[in-house]
């Protein structure tokens, strides 16, 4: 879906705006994605237009622990700045400041609403998402599911890599 800019009158428009999004590629594997709604406002100034809001968004995972499948509930704001045109480049590092980073080129005519929903639901995924906080994991010399039951490896290979424990023949 798409907001024509030309159309945001002077006073802002607000979008509170259900999506159907492609599945996230995450890893190289689809990770589909429901309920995802973006809302807030765009406010249009001279050369740029400003959008504040918020994006939610519910995403089928796997457990970077067990690999049980999860869904997982992200939310969070997001502020973006278009700007008609491409991106200015910086001539170093230390000449970005936090509304560079903020600063998007667009078209000059339309905004995609997927596009915003679909980077912010990137940048809220966890880096390792867990089925649960106590998720004990599978177990490294065995495989087995620990959440399930013990798995019977004797204690003392815990925390020890196969690779270089020293088993007498």
């Amino acid at each position: 879906m798409f907001i024509e800019v030309n159309r945001i009158p002077p006073e802002g428009l607000e979008v509170a705006q259900a999506l159907e999004l492609e599945p996230l590629t995450l890893g190289g594997a689809p990770a589909p994605l429901e309920r995802v709604r973006l809302s807030g406002w765009f406010r249009r100034s001279r050369a740029e237009v400003d959008f504040r809001g918020s994006v939610v968004a519910v995403i089928d995972l796997i457990c970077s622990r067990c690999t049980a499948p999860l869904s997982l509930e992200v939310a969070g704001d997001c502020f973006r700045v278009y700007r008609a045109g491409r991106a200015a480049q910086p001539v170093s590092e230390g000449d970005l400041d936090e509304e560079d980073l903020a600063l998007t080129p667009y078209d000059g005519f339309r905004i995609d609403l997927d596009e915003i929903a679909r980077e912010q639901i990137y940048l809220l995924l966890p880096l390792k998402p867990l089925c649960t906080e106590s998720c004990e994991g599978l177990c490294p010399h065995c495989g087995s599911d620990r959440n399930l039951a013990p798995c019977g490896c004797p204690e003392e290979l815990e925390g020890k890599d196969l690779l270089t424990l020293k088993i007498p023949h």
